[in-house]
C-alpha cells in the first residue's frame, strides 16, 4: 500500500470525526486570521468542511471558498453539511493537495487544520501556497508540538528495539522550526500562537494512546514489522508511560500551534 493510499484509508474510516472538540479546535484559527466579505479562500485538507463552511459564511455570497481533500467519505459529509446550510459559495474538489494547481495569485487566504505535517515535502507545499496567494494574502494552519500525543515516548520505545521511527510532529514541532520554514518560503509577519489542550489521563487510557502502527509518516518502518516485534515495542511504551504516572495521572500533551503568515 502506498503512503497516499494509507492516508486516504485512514481518513475515509473516520466518518465519526465531527464532534465539539474537533470543530472547536479547527475554527479557533479564525480567532487569529479571518477572511473578509468578497474574498477567495482555499481550505486544504478540508475533511468534513468545518473551516470551509465557516469561511463561506464570513466571505458571503460575493466571496468564494474551495475545499480540497483526498478522502471521499469525508467530502461526502462536508457536502451534506453545505447543503444543510444552504451555502452556494463553496466548491469541494477531491484532489491531492500536492498536485493541486490553481492559478497563481488566486486566493486571499489559505487554511489548513492539522494536516500540514502529513505532507512529505512541507517546504514545497508552503512554496505552493505562497504562489497561490494574492499579495497581502495570508495562510493560517495548525500543528502540534513535537511531544504532543506521546510522540516522544512512542519514538523512544521504538529506539529501544533498534527501530528508528521519525517523529511525525518534528518538522513543525517547535516555534523555531515553524518560523524557519515560513521564512524560507518567503512569508512575512509570522505569528505563532500556542494553546495547551493537554490533560491528565488514567494509566490505562494513556497506554491505549499508542499509535505507532498508525503513524502517518511516509517513512514509518513499523508497517514492515511482525506482530511479535510490535508487541515488544508496545510493552516498552507501556513501561515508559507507567513511569510517568503521578497522583493526577499521566500527563497527555496536546500543545497546539496556531500559525498565521502573510505574503507581503
Amino acid at each position: 500500500m502506498t503512503y497516499k493510499q494509507e492516508v486516504i484509508d485512514f481518513y475515509n474510516a473516520r466518518t465519526n470525526y465531527d464532534n465539539d472538540a474537533t470543530f472547536n479546535r479547527a475554527i479557533t484559527l479564525f480567532d487569529y486570521a479571518t477572511p473578509f466579505p468578497g474574498q477567495s479562500v482555499l481550505d486544504v485538507a478540508t475533511g468534513t468542511g468545518n473551516i470551509a463552511i465557516e469561511a463561506a459564511k464570513k466571505v458571503g455570497t460575493s466571496g468564494s471558498v474551495i475545499g480540497i481533500d483526498i478522502a471521499t467519505e469525508l467530502l461526502k459529509i462536508a457536502q451534506q453539511k453545505i447543503q444543510a446550510e444552504n451555502l452556494s459559495n463553496i466548491e469541494l474538489i477531491e484532489v491531492d493537495a500536492q498536485i493541486y494547481e490553481p492559478e497563481s495569485n488566486q486566493f486571499d487566504a489559505i487554511y489548513c487544520s492539522y494536516a500540514l505535517v502529513l505532507f512529505p515535502n512541507i517546504p514545497t507545499i508552503l512554496g505552493n501556497w505562497y504562489r497561490f496567494l494574492k499579495s497581502s494574502g495570508f495562510i493560517a494552519f495548525t500543528c502540534s508540538s513535537e511531544d504532543s500525543y506521546s510522540a516522544l515516548s512512542i519514538v523512544e520505545a521504538c529506539t529501544k528495539h533498534g527501530i528508528t521511527l521519525p517523529n511525525l510532529h518534528e518538522p513543525l514541532g517547535t516555534p523555531e522550526r515553524i518560523q524557519y520554514l515560513l521564512t524560507q518560503a518567503k512569508f512575512n509577519q509570522i505569528e505563532i500562537h500556542s494553546r495547551q489542550l493537554g490533560t491528565y489521563l488514567c494509566l490505562e487510557k494513556a497506554q491505549s494512546r499508542w499509535n505507532g502502527q498508525f503513524w502517518l509518516h511516509i517513512d514509518n518502518p513499523l508497517r514492515e514489522l511482525k506482530p511479535e516485534k510490535i508487541s515488544r515495542i508496545k510493552a516498552s511504551y507501556d513501561d515508559k508511560i507507567a513511569a510517568l504516572e503521578t497522583e493526577e495521572g499521566v500527563w497527555h500533551e496536546e500543545l497546539i500551534y496556531y500559525v498565521v503568515a502573510r505574503k507581503v
